[in-house]
């Protein structure tokens, strides 16, 4: 039987820690950028699942900052397995300067069911 719905461990996984700043929850991620007034050291973070339509299906979270990219992956696992895969990077932001980035996921054999994407100023 398909489980096409989110259950509690993923939940539980895709919750955002206090003080985080949602940026994108949905299934697909997202384009976006960030500016502080301040010199600031910034995570971003991915977090996604999936549900796994076939066997060998896997789940990569992927973060991209203009060149460069981070990539976490899940999998691969069996048909009708939850698959949980995150990244995160830490960024210093110039005051007043625009950074951009792409968080999403990519999916080979399984369905995204959500994908959350938050930042968080580090002290």
């Amino acid at each position: 039987m398909a489980h096409y719905k989110l259950n509690e461990a993923d939940d539980h996984f895709l919750e955002a820690p206090q003080g985080a700043v949602m940026v994108s929850s949905g299934a697909s991620g997202t384009e976006s950028w960030i500016e502080r007034d301040k010199e600031v050291t910034v995570r971003i973070v991915l977090q996604t699942v999936a549900y796994a339509m076939a066997d060998a299906a896997t789940l990569q979270a992927c973060i991209e900052i203009g060149d460069g990219a981070a990539k976490g992956e899940d999998g691969p696992v069996q048909a009708d397995a939850h698959l949980h895969a995150s990244q995160s990077v830490q960024v210093v932001v110039k005051p007043g300067e625009r950074l951009n980035f792409k968080a999403y996921p990519t999916a080979n054999n399984a369905r995204v069911l959500r994908t959350v994407v938050y930042t968080a100023d580090l002290k």
